[in-house]
């Protein structure tokens, strides 16, 4: 019997706005955690190129478009642009583990529990594939989906 996933897995607006607030908090923060001697260089840019495709692809999928090919673009790119699913997955794991400490923390704050709920989703999300629960395969069937009613409605 199959689990049902988090409570935020099916919002995927919510998802894409957390996937902005990281991105948005990795371009805040990290380079300052790179002065303090906390964060390499090359680790907060590598955290950045991730969440930066993180956001690329749920925005499309927020849309309704088809998803963005993160993996594709890591290997297009060599590297600059995108990323591997097990670099997301690992990336997604520990984020969501800071972001329910920090909701744990501050009790009271409602804002940090959604947000450490819509990190674990994304999380949920970036886990390996197992049949049509992937999301990547949800959403290129809902853009298919939308394409060919768009396409069916120009003919007649």
């Amino acid at each position: 019997m199959k689990m049902p996933g988090p409570a935020l897995a099916s919002d995927w607006p919510a998802l894409a706005r957390a996937a902005r607030r990281i991105l948005d908090q990795r371009r805040t923060l990290d380079p300052q955690q790179v002065e303090k001697g906390r964060l390499t260089a090359a680790d907060a840019t590598a955290r950045l190129r991730i969440a930066t495709a993180l956001v690329a692809q749920w925005d499309s999928i927020a849309a309704g478009r088809p998803p963005y090919d993160a993996e594709t673009a890591w290997i297009v790119s060599n590297g600059t642009e995108g990323t591997y699913p097990h670099e997301l997955r690992t990336d997604l794991n520990a984020a969501a583990d800071r972001a329910r400490t920090l909701a744990d923390r501050h009790g009271e704050d409602a804002d940090a529990a959604h947000f450490a709920e819509a990190v674990a989703a994304l999380a949920w999300h970036a886990r390996p594939r197992d049949h049509i629960s992937h999301i990547l395969d949800v959403a290129h069937a809902n853009a298919a989906w939308r394409a060919s009613r768009t396409e069916g409605r120009a003919a007649a």
